[in-house]
């Protein structure tokens, strides 16, 4: 976790800003200067869908120091309602009462804690609705 990254995408990840391609349509999610799907620079700020559905997840048991604070804890792909697909922790239920197709909504927290540093990184995670 580099403090002057954070620093630089603190405003896409606080507010999850991905970009719209105004040449072939498409929506990316995080932010880049140059489209993913045809390479054009023809791009602009769009704010992504703040609701989606769970289509695969996860439980990981272990992991690095920064995230140890939460284990275990879930990981899942959620498609959002605007086509965006993204990988984010799924909080505030039990492993065992998730399924493929439930309906989630994004909610900001901690995302991971640095201890070297001192440095607490947030972002967004996904609960049910």
């Amino acid at each position: 976790m580099e403090p002057p990254k954070i620093w630089r995408e603190r405003k896409e990840r606080y507010l999850g800003i991905g970009i719209m391609c105004e040449d072939c349509k498409k929506k990316n999610f995080p932010k880049t200067r140059i489209c993913p799907d045809c390479g054009s620079e023809n791009v602009k700020p769009y704010k992504i869908a703040e609701r989606g559905t769970l289509k695969y997840f996860t439980q990981i048991m272990n992991t690095g120091d920064e995230l140890v604070f939460n284990t275990p804890y879930v990981v899942g792909l959620v498609e959002l309602e605007d086509g965006i697909k993204v990988t984010a922790q799924i909080v505030d239920c039990d492993f065992k009462d998730l399924k493929k197709g439930i309906k989630l909504e994004q909610t900001f927290r901690v995302i991971a804690r640095n201890g070297k540093e001192g440095l607490i990184k947030y972002g967004f995670k996904f609960r049910p609705i």
